[in-house]
């Protein structure tokens, strides 16, 4: 028997991936939503919302989302977006500006036309920054064109994927697999208090060409944190820690 003389920390072994995240996520004033039983808010059969893992925050499921939200049980367990159905969920003024941040989201993409992953806007204009996979690539791009960088999906991996995208405030960062790419460019509008949305770009009816399938398993969210362009520890803990989660959670 191998016995260690010194405590390890959270997720330095095999199993503790979870907590470990928890506990980087917490430390680096993020969000993660995982897609659980317990995470999901029901009204009857209904989901109505996806609460975060402190269970303090609940993304609520946009208008056009009347019941359309469904848990697969998985492994590994996901809520559904179906093609051309609203399966979205919005967090609303939860950061007073959004001027910079980072989501995530690690998906199972079956036919590689995922459409809208996420997307943050303000409503002070029509712009809007976004994640969408479709046509062979992952970008990330603005309404108003101020920057879109692309991955390969064949380059990326899959079909379960881990993509992270970073609005730095001057520019753009997208990574995925082991491909990192990025751009210069200022999306307008962000300076003020903005809405996460989760499988959709917009919390209205409408748009349906932009809404695709696939099965969303974690998205996490950091508000004022671009981690993909920081050098704090707790960024780079956080980002180490994600990764770990995926590499041995999918």
């Amino acid at each position: 028997m191998l016995t260690l003389t010194e405590s390890l920390p959270p997720g330095a072994l095999i199993g503790g991936e979870r907590h470990a995240l928890a506990a980087a996520v917490a430390r680096s004033d993020g969000l993660w939503f995982a897609a659980t039983p317990d995470t999901v808010v029901r009204d009857g059969d209904a989901i109505t919302g996806w609460r975060d893992m402190t269970g303090d925050v609940t993304a609520e499921t946009a208008a056009p989302n009347s019941g359309n939200s469904r848990l697969e049980d998985g492994p590994p367990v996901a809520l559904v977006c179906e093609a051309g159905l609203h399966c979205g969920f919005a967090l609303g003024d939860f950061a007073p500006k959004v001027d910079r941040f980072t989501a995530a989201v690690v998906y199972t993409s079956p036919r590689n036309e995922a459409k809208t992953l996420l997307a943050v806007r303000t409503g002070v204009s029509r712009n809007v920054i976004y994640l969408t996979e479709a046509d062979g690539v992952l970008q990330a791009t603005d309404r108003d064109g101020s920057f879109s960088v692309t991955l390969p999906l064949s380059a990326v991996g899959g079909p379960t994927r881990l993509a992270v995208l970073c609005y730095t405030g001057r520019g753009v960062v997208l990574r995925a697999g082991a491909l990192t790419v990025a751009q210069d460019g200022r999306a307008p509008d962000m300076n003020h208090s903005g809405t996460f949305l989760i499988g959709c770009r917009s919390g209205r009816s409408g748009l349906a060409k932009t809404l695709g399938a696939c099965l969303l398993h974690d998205v996490l969210f950091w508000p004022d944190r671009a981690l993909l362009a920081s050098g704090l520890a707790d960024d780079h803990a956080a980002l180490a820690a994600l990764d770990r989660h995926y590499r041995w959670t999918y």
